[in-house]
């Protein structure tokens, strides 16, 4: 009887701590609310959970409970010591006198334990193994038992599938607002955001300047090396402009083949700077080979428009403006940066 009472109340807890856990859409707040409950529902004085590093392939130290723990602390090898070898064969470790189990250990590691008792469970998700959790020294000094680790394989179980629907939220909200292709930010996203560095910049009266940029020719260009050549070459313009500019600007791919970079904190001089040097950037890169060229490559240009914002202005004014100073960079021949007057 009171073995189920024991594990009714460890139930009911984790049934109250599951609603909680549906509301976190973090997964680093989430593993630090997993290994606190855990340390609570099975009074444990000793809680962690440990990240797997399959490039390192390492265990290191992601949230813990009642632990000592440096920032610094250790990283286990895959395959070493208890945690090392429970990320590697993915199966859970349950022991129950660490003392008697593993004559052999090391006095100083026997030490850390109190009770001599410990479980450790990997954390899988679909790709594998991502990580352990461990539980140490029961704050009755009670064993861990079979049952207990059942328990916890369920809860860690329940713990995955949660990162697991967080992950998918992340993508999701991924391809809401990035350009597959370019892996720019989208339209949508971009009229979203440019609402809001307006916003800013007119509540703290910061500068803010917009580039719009078009692709000189492209039609012909597609028509030349094939569609395929033309993604290929829409990804390598996202690339150049993201390696042109600040973290803090944002760069988006605003319609087939032309693009948008929001330059918060920016004057309008900055701003001339920023187009010139992707303009550059872009005139000097090979797209694809061309056997018709002496020179066996085939290039491309952009055409480059900018406008600084000024109080009051909306945001369908200022895209206004910008596509005005673009247009004037086509009718002055292409690959030039104009400024709107």
């Amino acid at each position: 009887m009171e073995k189920h009472n024991h594990q009714g109340r460890i139930l009911d807890l984790f049934s109250d701590a599951s609603i909680k856990m549906s509301s976190i859409l973090n997964i680093d707040q989430l593993i630090a609310f997993f290994v606190n409950k855990m340390a609570e529902i099975f009074k444990a004085e000793r809680v962690s959970f440990m990240l797997l590093d399959h490039t390192k392939q390492e265990l290191s130290l992601k949230s813990s409970y009642g632990s000592d723990y440096p920032a610094d602390s250790p990283r286990i090898k895959l395959g070493e010591m208890f945690g090392g070898w429970v990320a590697k064969q993915g199966e859970p470790l349950l022991v129950k006198d660490v003392e008697s189990e593993f004559p052999n250990l090391p006095k100083d590691r026997l030490l850390r334990y109190q009770s001599k008792s410990f479980v450790i469970v990997p954390i899988k998700l679909k790709e594998g193994v991502i990580g352990i959790l461990s539980l140490t020294d029961r704050k009755d000094l009670r064993i861990f038992s079979e049952d207990d680790l059942k328990v916890v394989e369920v809860f860690c179980r329940y713990l995955a599938l949660h990162i697991e629907n967080i992950k998918l939220l992340e993508k999701n909200a991924v391809l809401l607002t990035v350009d597959i292709l370019t892996g720019l930010f989208n339209h949508r996203y971009f009229q979203e955001q440019l609402i809001e560095e307006i916003y800013r910049a007119e509540r703290y009266r910061h500068p803010l300047s917009l580039l719009m940029l078009d692709i000189d020719k492209f039609s012909r260009y597609n028509q030349a090396y094939g569609y395929s050549a033309g993604d290929s070459a829409l990804k390598q313009i996202g690339r150049i402009i993201k390696e042109n500019t600040r973290r803090v600007d944002l760069s988006a791919r605003y319609g087939p083949e032309e693009f948008m970079v929001i330059l918060p904190d920016t004057r309008l001089k900055q701003a001339i700077f920023v187009g010139e040097k992707i303009k550059e950037a872009i005139g000097y890169s090979v797209f694809a080979e061309d056997r018709t060229s002496s020179l066996g490559m085939a290039r491309l240009t952009v055409s480059v428009g900018v406008v600084e914002h000024k109080i009051g202005l909306s945001k369908e004014e200022l895209i206004q403006r910008v596509l005005s100073a673009l247009l004037e960079a086509k009718q002055k021949g292409r690959n030039c940066v104009c400024v709107f007057k």
